[in-house]
């Protein structure tokens, strides 16, 4: 993940810019299965990690949880 904070900001950001009404939310992808390896791939590259992530998966005890956030408000015209 290139900046793993950078939701921490986005309310205030919507607030800095005139935004009002600012809501979060946060809606969160839950998987156990092996589908999620190429996603894991991508964030964690080769090596022991990944290896234990797939060895996981084989032995039907892979959990993985990413949480996405939204951040929504309304914008007088």
């Amino acid at each position: 993940m290139p900046n793993p904070r950078v939701a921490r900001r986005h309310r205030n950001l919507l607030l800095d810019h005139g935004f009002t009404d600012v809501t979060v939310a946060v809606h969160t992808i839950v998987w156990t299965d092996a589908a999620v390896l190429p996603v894991l791939a991508g964030m964690g590259g080769e090596g022991a990690w990944f290896d234990d992530q797939v060895a996981r998966a084989r032995g039907d005890r892979l959990f993985v949880a990413i949480p996405f956030f939204v951040a929504a408000g309304t914008r007088a015209a």
